[in-house]
């Protein structure tokens, strides 16, 4: 149950908010099995009329869309887990939409002039009333510096901050009830996907770490002609507002493609993909949202990335198994990618020989395709495919580059239909792979396992002696992990507690028995008034067993 234990006082409303709104949505049966509070929905749930027309998915599309950014922004996310839902429900997933309307410009000047603690006409000369972008976390307004520069003003929503925050705590209570509750949910490990979905929550609503993010890549890029990262005005942004360069290019969504050459498509399309491939293969940091609308376009072809909010990042063992898994698709290596498949099993056990052979077959269904015909998005989904059949689990930090990667594929799809996106991307794959494996790389990185080894070494003497100590003494500690073991114990409680009350009720059953047949103490209806009582008490115990059970087979 929701209480103040598992979550602060303050989230009590937006959780019975959260809950009415689901079960208005037809949702409430889901609500009913993992235990959430009746009370605060029963009364709530015209789930006939919404079973009548509309499916569960389109009910839970239009359910997180009223629910607000938070549940939106997890509903673009599992519309990328197809190892987890089925296709009705990534393609509603897919289809949410954010409905805000933006704040009026009185508003925003408050915010802006309350957070840099001065008046405005110090800083800007003009700011536009009209935003050039609004959606649910911030909005966007042009504007002029007193010096003259053209700059984008990003205002975060007010409120939004404690909303998103109580929406996450929220979140992490459900995935731990999904997780005891339903027990063939807990190997996509629910809570550790809020977790991550949290972490990633935070950083989109910390503007701060938006501007840093856009200060890297502006480094990483700062000599390339192709790509331009707008400047950030430090002095001028925080937490709550980001002040940025304004470029006066056109969105990709506002692009008029047709009247652009095949040619200057293709090359459009080659250096985005180019971006985006170098930024994962590369630095293992990307934009993890590169769609039309965070993409501006100049005549020259040029590319220009906002919105910086959602950056992916991959580990160093990602990084590397992402660079294998491409270059085994390009060679069609059946053993390099069931290897990469094997090492995503988060010590899960796995039939190699069954994986093995599905790997196969969809590496013989691409030899059939043309590179035309042979998308991102086909390959992610067979791949998230295979790791569904074999009860697998997708890792955490592989949805986003996955999102990233759909996205991208659309996009492309976009710009050049018949640009041959993983043909293009093999001079790239090329590249990364010379720089793994030149001299200078396998000097450096013997040098860190070398560095490494000889800690190890340096420290195994005296981990010996303490080891040695703690035998001798008896103090080898060992730790057993029994996962779910409160749920056990419920479970032990309620057969106990059944238990106890049936041989109650038959004690009762024999003990009225026996006093019926004493012709003895006051009597109702011509029968003995201890032995009518026990009876009846005998008759409520075995409703309530019976009930109890009826009520456990229903969860």
């Amino acid at each position: 149950m929701f209480s103040p234990n598992s979550s602060r006082i303050s989230d009590w409303a937006r959780m019975r908010e959260i809950l009415t709104i689901l079960a208005k949505h037809g949702l409430g049966e889901f609500l009913v099995r993992i235990k959430l509070p009746i009370r605060w929905h029963k009364h709530s749930d015209p789930s006939g009329q919404y079973q009548r027309y509309l499916s569960t998915p389109r009910r839970a599309r239009l359910a997180f869309e009223e629910l607000g950014p938070t549940f939106i922004k997890l509903g673009q996310i599992l519309a990328t887990r197809v190892d987890v839902f089925g296709e009705e429900w990534t393609e509603e997933f897919a289809h949410l939409q954010n409905n805000i309307n933006p704040l009026p410009i009185s508003d925003i000047r408050n915010i802006i002039q309350a957070q840099l603690n001065q008046p405005l006409d110090n800083i800007f000369s003009y700011i536009e009333a009209q935003p050039v972008g609004s959606a649910s976390i911030a909005q966007v307004h042009r504007a002029i510096l007193t010096s003259g520069e053209q700059v984008a003003i990003k205002v975060k929503r007010p409120g939004i901050e404690s909303t998103v925050t109580a929406d996450l705590h929220i979140l992490n209570h459900i995935a731990q009830l999904l997780e005891s509750e339903i027990p063939e949910s807990r190997r996509y490990y629910p809570v550790q996907m809020v977790r991550y979905f949290a972490r990633s929550m935070e950083k989109e609503t910390d503007l701060s770490a938006e501007r840093r993010n856009m200060q890297h890549f502006a480094r990483l890029y700062n000599h390339q002609q192709q790509i331009h990262i707008p400047q950030t005005y430090a002095a001028y942004s925080n937490r709550q507002i980001l002040v940025q360069e304004y470029i006066d290019d056109t969105l990709l969504k506002n692009l008029v493609l047709t009247s652009w050459s095949k040619q200057q498509r293709h090359n459009l399309a080659a250096t985005l993909v180019d971006i985006i491939l170098d930024m994962i293969l590369q630095h293992g940091l990307f934009h993890a949202d590169p769609h039309p609308g965070n993409i501006l376009v100049r005549n020259n072809g040029r590319i220009t990335l906002i919105d910086f909010g959602l950056v992916g990042q991959l580990s160093q063992q990602r990084h590397q198994e992402i660079i294998t898994l491409i270059h085994a698709l390009l060679e069609r290596d059946q053993f390099a990618l069931q290897y990469v498949l094997s090492n995503w099993a988060q010590g899960e056990t796995i039939n190699e020989d069954q994986l093995g052979g599905d790997v196969l077959e969809m590496l013989l269904n691409y030899e059939q395709l043309n590179s035309s015909e042979l998308r991102i998005s086909q390959i992610i989904n067979d791949i998230t495919h295979i790791i569904r059949e074999h009860g697998l689990t997708l890792p955490a930090d592989l949805v986003i580059l996955f999102k990233c990667l759909i996205t991208l594929d659309g996009v492309i799809k976009q710009i050049d239909g018949d640009f041959e996106l993983l043909n293009h991307a093999q001079t790239t794959i090329q590249k990364v792979l010379r720089h793994r494996f030149n001299t200078h790389t396998f000097w450096r990185h013997s040098k860190m396992q070398l560095h490494l080894l000889a800690q190890l070494i340096d420290t195994l003497p005296q981990n010996l002696l303490r080891l040695s100590k703690r035998i001798q003494h008896g103090q080898l500690p060992v730790s057993l992990n029994i996962q779910h073991i409160d749920k056990l114990n419920n479970q032990l409680d309620r057969v106990v507690n059944r238990l106890t009350m049936g041989i109650v009720t038959a004690a009762l059953i024999i003990g009225s028995s026996i006093v019926m047949n004493i012709n003895a103490g006051p009597k109702v209806f011509g029968l003995p008034f201890f032995g009518l009582i026990g009876y009846l008490l005998a008759f409520s115990n075995s409703l309530w067993v019976i009930w109890s059970i009826w009520r456990s087979g229903r969860h």
